[in-house]
């Protein structure tokens, strides 16, 4: 049987091993949360900070953040600025996780008192029944030829604000193979934090691509087109 032996020498970091035995988290999620204890109070957190001191990208971080906040051992809040404004997000870790408190309380609500039927007599004849009938169908038809022509949606991003399709998911997958889920993530955090909402989420995402397309490839700033030649001037 093989044995590891640990040689410590020195900068250690002492933290409660609460998580490290907990085995509902995965070894990313133990290993993000070890280092975000280990790091100083006044070190600055951001999804990208994170990823550039480690070998995981950014999705890889909103993922384990997502399940570290899912078994209770990261909250987010919202900052405002003085002027009202949305500002930073601010994460809040814990070393044991926070059980949220039931906030159900018994239903108080009076029972319900509806009085005797008061309706007059049926009189209604057979034709204008037969013909109500007709319509009442047409009318259950439609909605479910509505039901079945709107494909279901499924909550995406760190925030579970961006609704895509199956079929939406696929094409968004196909047009940006290698940074969807990055595209994902940006139009999440930007709804989160700017309470805005889109009617289309790929959409969305469709023309903020397009928009940056625009912007990269306008012609960068040189000092060599201001410079004039021997004898030149204005």
């Amino acid at each position: 049987m093989a044995v590891f032996r640990v040689e410590k020498n020195a900068n250690y970091t002492t933290m409660c091993n609460y998580h490290l035995r907990d085995q509902t988290l995965s070894l990313k999620a133990k290993g993000l949360l070890s280092m975000l204890l280990s790091l100083p109070d006044t070190w600055h957190y951001s999804v990208r900070g994170l990823a550039a001191i480690s070998l995981e990208g950014v999705d890889g971080i909103l993922t384990a953040l997502k399940e570290l906040e899912t078994h209770g051992y990261l909250e987010r809040h919202q900052l405002r600025q003085p002027n009202g404004r949305l500002g930073q997000t601010e994460y809040v870790i814990f070393e044991k996780p926070r059980v949220q408190p039931c906030m159900d309380s018994p239903c108080t609500e009076k029972p319900d008192t509806v009085s005797p039927n008061t309706v007059p007599p049926d009189t209604i004849t057979p034709a204008q029944r037969s013909k109500e009938g007709s319509s009442k169908e047409q009318l259950s038809t439609d909605e479910k030829a509505k039901t079945v022509s709107q494909p279901s949606r499924h909550r995406y991003g760190m925030y579970q604000n961006v609704l895509l399709s199956d079929e939406e998911l696929q094409k968004l997958q196909t047009e940006f193979p290698a940074d969807y889920q990055s595209r994902i993530e940006r139009l999440s955090e930007y709804m989160a934090s700017s309470g805005r909402h889109y009617k289309n989420h790929l959409a969305t995402i469709r023309s903020w691509a397009r928009r940056d397309s625009k912007q990269s490839k306008l012609p960068a700033y040189s000092h060599d087109n201001y410079r004039y030649k021997e004898g030149e001037s204005l």
